[in-house]
């Protein structure tokens, strides 16, 4: 019943993403985050841009990858995110 309420009231992609940047996953790429989290790739990597937008994450070209960090206001939001989601 959790996650169902979860979904509810949160995108739970998004967060989960976010939650998954915070908790030190260390292959910081849309390909593995859209794994991790159940989402095609261009579905992450359209999370990814909006996020970057609202300056919760980073981004640095690394080869041909683009590596993904959070931002300082970022782990704020994934903190408070991740306590929320430990809640419901």
């Amino acid at each position: 019943m959790g996650e169902d309420l979860q979904s509810f009231f949160i995108n739970v992609k998004p967060v989960r993403i976010l939650i998954n940047l915070n908790s030190g996953f260390t292959d910081n790429y849309a390909s593995a985050l859209s794994s991790e989290v159940d989402a095609t790739y261009s579905h992450t990597v359209r999370i990814l841009h909006k996020m970057e937008e609202y300056d919760l994450v980073e981004s640095e070209k690394n080869g041909r990858k683009k590596e993904v960090q959070l931002t300082e206001k970022g782990e704020d939001v994934a903190e408070g995110l991740s306590k929320a989601m430990s809640v419901i």
